[in-house]
């Protein structure tokens, strides 16, 4: 994440409706730039409550550098603006600890010869 120690975050809505939440970078008359936006996803959980889950648009498992930061600029015709100024310190802390530079790709421990295979998607 960013350097900053308060990144300025941004809510919005993509044009499929999708709700977005990343660090805001720069705001242009017809874009906004956003460093590790991520898709706030509302799931049920148990006792008929809900939880929120962050799932990246774009995982740094697939970068060459596994610490980098992904930067997407949206084109502001096609979002919806919110006025959300502030958001809860979990959320903030979920998204601080999902971006932290010492939470990156680990590669995957020797298997015991107990546990279930493993299926691979990806040539190493």
């Amino acid at each position: 994440m960013s350097e900053t120690n308060n990144p300025k975050m941004i809510v919005f809505l993509d044009y499929v409706g999708r709700t977005i939440l990343g660090e805001l970078l720069e705001e242009k008359p017809d874009t906004l730039n956003v460093r590790n936006p991520v898709i706030l996803h509302v799931v049920p959980a148990d006792g008929g409550r809900m939880s929120i889950q962050l799932l990246p648009l774009f995982f740094r498992e697939f970068l060459a550098d596994k610490s980098g930061d992904v930067v997407f600029d949206f084109l502001k015709n096609n979002i919806t603006k919110t006025s959300v100024d502030a958001l809860d310190f979990r959320l903030n802390a979920q998204y601080t600890q999902m971006f932290n530079q010492n939470n990156t790709f680990m590669a995957p421990q020797a298997e015991e010869s107990n546990s279930p295979s493993v299926v691979k998607l990806f040539d190493e």
